[in-house]
């Protein structure tokens, strides 16, 4: 609803009272921009001061959002910013996108000029750097594929 406000009537503001911390609709709400938007916890409004200080914020065009969602919007980033894949290099994190969609060495080779032994040193590599050791039970391949189509989607 209020993506649909915001599309339909970009100059009027949006205060959204939730009972959820989703960061995507954090995101949602304020993609293109943050003026005239608020997202607040209804748990967390303990007067109804203070929800008329964010309503008379997000009218003036301001932006106003709980410090909990804040916290949990840095945390989601530092967290991707740990990620094991942060350690790949671009051409390791261009393999491995690769593989995630399912293609073999070969096709990697020749889609990035590269010989096959080069897409194997990488793929080794890779395994190296995500701490991925052979295993019989799970194919590392998959493995490290997964991961990744895990950290694209957030």
């Amino acid at each position: 609803m209020a993506e649909e406000l915001r599309s339909s009537r970009p100059a009027t503001g949006v205060v959204i009272l939730s009972q959820y911390l989703e960061a995507g609709y954090v995101m949602r709400l304020f993609d293109g921009g943050s003026s005239g938007r608020a997202y607040l916890l209804k748990d967390r409004i303990a007067d109804r001061n203070q929800l008329t200080r964010a309503v008379e914020e997000v009218a003036d065009g301001g932006s106003v959002i709980d410090p909990l969602v804040v916290d949990a919007l840095v945390k989601g980033r530092e967290q991707r910013d740990r990620s094991e894949l942060a350690d790949l290099t671009p051409r390791e994190r261009d393999v491995l996108a690769r593989v995630a969609q399912g293609k073999s060495n070969a096709t990697i080779a020749i889609e990035l000029c590269l010989t096959k032994r080069a897409v194997e040193k990488y793929i080794h590599a890779i395994f190296a750097k995500l701490e991925m050791p052979d295993d019989v039970e799970v194919s590392r391949r998959v493995k490290a594929a997964l991961l990744y189509l895990a950290h694209e989607r957030g």
